[in-house]
């Protein structure tokens, strides 16, 4: 008897069928029989990821974008991490011919926990802030479901005994979630064309050009060449201000009002560095990197009276849990930025006499490290808090302004401005209905009594920057503490 032809699969009805098995993978239910393999279905899923994330992207950024071809690489950069990751898993199993139905599953469970993430990134940043300390326990939480969920649908693909799915689990963690976390936040595959005055596109497109490779030695080297030696005998103020994350103007703000408020308040004109990361000032401004750091702090040290100058240091940026200090801009990869390795820069360079201030999310945790009795230092959180008001749009953040833009337009000493700005920021954050912050000082003897003697000369100088301005600056209101999420 002629037996009748199996007719052809459906493409569509394939993808249907691994999506549906994706979805019961990630209910931890029985998956592995709707699978349907082969490289045209895992293509088929590999494609449909990527317009979902297109889509998204386009829902943030709407219709007048441009769409970015060099993002593709980071959305396909999971795609060796998936295959090493399955092929470890069939190879610990002993079925490694079964390799390819272990990687369309993975596909299609992953689907969905993308779709869960993107979902996450466009609820608005005032639900994040209601968060609080729950933030990164929301957002890691599907990455650490989906580590489960991939043990247990690669343990039933595979057949493999209860012993060996324990070996999977650390095999997905470490072949294929650590390596694309590692990644860290990538590049929309749409982007917001701005209008002609915003030049965000243009921007953007500096801080990935080849002028900036050859541009940057240079600014540092002017940077550092107009700071000028102290005067033997007087003891003087430096300045070190440091913008750390790229992406967010406020940053850039801070710093730019932070030099023109101590060149008027506290003379520190031609004393002076400003490092920072924003696409704006790429060609214009040296980055804030750890290098330029270490060379900035070395050239201070030099032109500073070790026995009588004070250096103060001022870091505005996204803090992270484990107390690293945002240093960012894309697509660059940067050194991140530690107490410890704060401290040993400082040391190696000679500053003696020093006030740093820390105004990021976490900064609490720099204070105890760098404390000494030469040194004051100051955070705008606690160690285990976010800070506020690092919006995009903001002149200030939440400490900065209290601190820097009242403050210490009130008073010359930073132990007194720093009394004020904490009592004002947990006014602010009070009647936000925000977690307070609650900023942290560590005084050291020796340099509470130099600050002293030397606030008593700047209380005598005059205050033409207030005069101009005719007191604070305002700012629109900034009610979240991080922009989805991330300190």
């Amino acid at each position: 008897m002629e037996l009748e032809p199996t007719p052809p699969r459906s493409p569509l009805a394939d993808l249907a069928r691994n999506l549906g098995a994706g979805l019961r993978a990630l209910l931890l239910w029985k998956a592995a029989p709707a699978l349907r393999a082969g490289a045209a279905a895992w293509i088929a899923l590999e494609l449909l990821s990527l317009a979902l994330d297109f889509g998204f992207d386009f829902a943030r950024a709407g219709p007048d974008g441009q769409f970015m071809a060099d993002a593709l690489a980071g959305k396909l950069f999971h795609l060796p991490w998936l295959m090493l990751a399955v092929w470890a898993a069939a190879r610990l199993a002993g079925r490694p011919e079964a390799w390819l139905r272990g990687v369309v599953g993975m596909a299609a469970l992953w689907i969905w926990l993308s779709l869960l993430w993107n979902a996450l990134a466009l609820l608005p940043a005032e639900v994040w802030a209601e968060l609080g300390d729950a933030v990164d326990l929301v957002w890691w939480a599907p990455a650490a479901w989906g580590l489960i969920a991939s043990a247990v649908l690669l343990g039933e693909v595979f057949e493999a005994r209860p012993a060996r799915r324990l070996g999977m689990l650390a095999i997905v963690g470490l072949c294929y979630l650590l390596p694309t976390t590692m990644l860290g936040t990538q590049m929309p595959l749409w982007v917001a064309t701005q209008t002609d005055d915003d030049g965000e596109t243009a921007r953007w497109q500096a801080a990935r050009s080849e002028a900036l490779i050859y541009r940057q030695p240079l600014l540092l080297t002017e940077a550092i060449a107009r700071v000028e030696p102290g005067e033997p005998g007087r003891p003087e103020l430096f300045l070190l201000a440091i913008a750390g994350h790229g992406a967010q103007d406020v940053f850039l703000r801070e710093v730019d009002k932070v030099e023109r408020l101590f060149a008027e308040r506290f003379d520190t004109g031609g004393r002076s560095i400003v490092l920072a990361n924003n696409p704006a000032t790429v060609l214009d401004r040296p980055l804030a990197t750890v290098s330029a750091m270490e060379a900035s702090l070395r050239a201070l040290g030099e032109r500073m009276n070790r026995d009588e100058d004070v250096l103060f240091v001022f870091l505005t940026s996204h803090g992270a849990e484990d107390h690293r200090f945002d240093l960012s801009l894309w697509p660059w990869e940067l050194e991140q930025l530690t107490p410890q390795r704060l401290g040993a820069l400082l040391d190696a360079a000679g500053i003696r006499h020093r006030v740093i201030l820390v105004s990021a999310c976490y900064s609490g945790g720099f204070v105890g490290p760098l404390a000494g009795p030469d040194t004051l230092v100051m955070s705008a959180a606690r160690a285990d808090r976010s800070s506020h008001g690092c919006s995009h749009e903001a002149d200030w953040t939440f400490f900065g302004r209290a601190f820097f833009d009242e403050a210490l337009r009130a008073t010359p000493s930073f132990t007194e401005a720093f009394a004020r700005a904490r009592a004002a920021v947990g006014t602010r954050e009070a009647a936000e209905g925000l977690e307070a912050s609650e900023p942290q000082i560590a005084v050291g003897e020796a340099i509470k009594a130099r600050l002293d003697a030397m606030a008593a000369d700047w209380q005598r100088m005059p205050r033409t920057l207030q005069a101009q301005q005719g007191g604070p600056s305002g700012e629109p209101a900034a009610t979240s503490s991080c922009d989805q999420a991330r300190c």
